[in-house]
């Protein structure tokens, strides 16, 4: 009786033992499945918060190519709310010409074994934001598999910003190096100027000392043409010292329409002699202009012989002048034949010229161009072929 009491009490004892480690154990698994989800849950609570803080458009897409994710970048990127864009196509954000191939890329690589790929490596892609405009990017795409299910994330990056900053460099870079060009034909013009222009004076003098001797007509002839080539000869080394900016500009407050005045009057004659008629459309109380009223000249007078040159057989020269902010707008036009497009941007260029051989320099546009840029303001020209062309000039209005 005893024997049995002792070995039922020791049953009993080992039986509520092996319970107790029992519960042990199942309250360690559930601690530590307890710390597992919430480990799990903590883990996507920071991949949420990566993906929507990323500066990279994130947007995952489900089997049928609808968009099940779509961050803040992304919303930036294309210009479109989360709400908008969430289960619909991912087809929306690339342009239409390119979504059938877009969409053929997108099944090879799911049915493929790779798991990620870089998209554009060999060509430039492009998206389309939900205003329609079109844009270059970067992508990369990869997907996952879980439950039978596939989804598919892609990482966009907008590359216009980039391509912009590329293109002002190449531009900034050209601008030097014409800069450069400049500075070194400024400096070897001045020189030929000055070493030309002293033996062209005295084949002038004598030419006409002998013109004026000569009884002899024919001498007399050949001598006039010694005298008109000489003159011409003078002529472009003037443009040449002009061009290599001999005297520093002295700008100050100087009346714009005064000065395009006297520029008129000296060409009265020509106007006649090529029956051009000026118009003159100027705003009332037009501020001074910050200027040196010599070289403002200067640039008036080759603008407007250019005009009247281009409409040799009759036309309108129209000259307009009015405020523009804190600038004074200045309109140069005429009814010309127009400069063809593709000369249109080296119109400023030394030594580049439309008239006939033996007409024109190439130096009267890129001295004004220089003169303009010394008074802080800018030059342009419009043109359109059989209608004419449009030089505009900005500058800075005087403020005493």
């Amino acid at each position: 009786m005893n024997q049995e009491s002792s070995s039922s009490g020791n049953d009993l004892e080992q039986e509520l033992l092996a319970l107790r480690q029992e519960v042990t154990e199942l309250r360690a698994v559930k601690i530590m499945h307890q710390d597992t989800q919430e480990g799990f849950e903590a883990l996507e609570r920071q991949l949420a918060s990566i993906i929507h803080a990323a500066m990279d458009a994130i947007i995952t897409i489900d089997e049928d190519h609808n968009m099940v994710l779509f961050n803040a970048a992304a919303e930036e990127i294309f210009q479109c709310s989360a709400s908008e864009a969430l289960g619909k196509p991912l087809d929306q954000f690339i342009p239409e010409t390119m979504r059938q191939a877009h969409r053929e890329h997108l099944c090879r690589f799911a049915e493929s074994e790779a798991t990620y790929r870089r998209m554009g490596m060999y060509r430039e892609i492009s998206g389309q934001r939900y205003t329609g405009e079109i844009f270059p990017m970067e992508a990369s795409i990869s997907k996952v598999e879980r439950e039978g299910k596939r989804w598919m994330t892609v990482i966009l990056r907008d590359i216009s910003q980039r391509i912009v900053d590329r293109t002002q460099q190449r531009a900034l870079e050209a601008q030097l190096r014409k800069t450069e060009r400049l500075a070194e034909l400024g400096t070897l013009a001045s020189g030929m100027a000055h070493e030309i222009g002293t033996p062209m004076n005295v084949i002038l003098g004598r030419a006409e000392l002998l013109m004026r001797k000569s009884k002899d007509e024919s001498t007399k002839r050949g001598l006039e043409t010694i005298v008109t080539q000489v003159e011409r000869i003078t002529k472009i080394m003037n443009q040449l010292l002009s061009f290599a900016r001999m005297r520093p500009s002295e700008q100050h407050g100087v009346d714009m329409a005064g000065i395009i005045g006297s520029v008129l009057d000296m060409l009265q004659e020509k106007f006649k002699s090529y029956d051009i008629r000026v118009i003159k459309k100027y705003s009332p109380d037009l501020p001074q202009v910050l200027a040196d009223s010599d070289h403002l000249s200067q640039v008036l007078l080759n603008l407007i012989l250019n005009a009247c040159q281009a409409m040799s057989e009759g036309g309108t020269l129209t000259l307009t002048l009015c405020p523009k902010g804190d600038m004074i707008e200045l309109k140069v036009q005429d009814t010309g034949p127009g400069i063809p497009e593709d000369q249109i941007s080296k119109i400023f260029d030394p030594f580049f010229t439309t008239k006939p051989v033996g007409e024109g320099t190439g130096l009267g546009l890129t001295v004004a161009h220089g003169i303009i840029q010394e008074h802080n303001g800018t030059i342009r020209v419009s043109s359109v072929p059989h209608q004419g062309t449009t030089f505009t000039i900005f500058l800075p209005a005087y403020s005493a």
